[in-house]
């Protein structure tokens, strides 16, 4: 077992630290294939990548983090929030595309790298990634689905939670 060690950090001007630093060490079985392998993925530089298996183009980064290095902390919001996130970055044409929404449980479970865990996610492809909850768009009454990246499970928890969120389109 092999341990990957990622540190994020942020800053704002002057100095001020915005949020504490914080460390992860990634634990992904080397000794394994990976289930998200770097090829499967085409990097489009412009804050997107493709996924060649799924047809899906997903934000590189969660909302709140910035650049193509996703620095900053996420944003952490309630499930009607996400959703009107999705709609205002779609409006925008976030990398001159539109169409972008929550993605559903079994799109943001292909991302799930099974043979790591905190965060369960290829760290080369969506850097900087924090092992949290990321909301997907199935909503039930007065709950809604989101999936845990620091195990890869999905769970149901109130709409009023505070999760994070990360945008995909349909790329075909």
């Amino acid at each position: 077992m092999n341990m990957k060690k990622t540190t994020l950090t942020s800053s704002v001007g002057g100095g001020f630290l915005l949020w504490t630093a914080l460390t992860f060490a990634q634990d992904c079985q080397l000794n394994q294939p990976a289930t998200t392998p770097d090829q499967r993925f085409v990097d489009h530089r412009n804050g997107t990548v493709s996924d060649t298996q799924t047809g899906l183009m997903w934000k590189k980064c969660l909302e709140g983090q910035q650049a193509i290095a996703c620095y900053g902390r996420p944003s952490q919001m309630s499930w009607e929030s996400a959703a009107q996130q999705a709609q205002l970055v779609s409006a925008q044409r976030f990398a001159a595309q539109d169409g972008w929404r929550l993605p559903t449980v079994n799109e943001l479970g292909s991302l799930i790298e099974k043979t790591c865990s905190n965060p369960s996610i290829n760290l080369n492809i969506f850097p900087n990634t924090p092992a949290l909850s990321v909301w997907t768009m199935e909503q039930s009454g007065a709950n809604a689905w989101s999936v845990d990246f620091s195990n890869g499970r999905p769970f149901q928890s109130l709409l009023a939670g505070g999760k994070y969120v990360r945008l995909v389109r349909d790329a075909r």
